[in-house]
């Protein structure tokens, strides 16, 4: 897995009042994360997926595209996963 292979993942994101954000992974049985906004939301999901992939021996590292909207329930975005070093 290289820099270059991107995987286009479908997020449902979930608002409750007054409580955190959280989504999870269509394409990824149990990868979910939460988050106080968007921001960490997006991290603590390049992290969740970043396991889910990663085995023993090659861990995996993942960088979610930037566009991720504020306003959307359910969004496309674009995970580069690269093994870590």
């Amino acid at each position: 897995m290289s820099g270059n292979d991107a995987i286009a993942y479908t997020l449902r994101i979930h608002r409750e009042p007054g409580e955190l954000l959280w989504a999870e992974v269509a394409e990824l049985p149990g990868v979910f994360a939460s988050g106080a906004d968007m921001g960490e939301l997006r991290e603590a999901l390049a992290e969740a997926i970043g396991l889910y992939l990663s085995t023993p021996e090659q861990p995996v590292r993942v960088q979610l595209d930037e566009h991720v909207s504020e306003s959307v329930e359910e969004q496309r975005v674009l995970a580069h996963p690269t093994r870590a070093a």
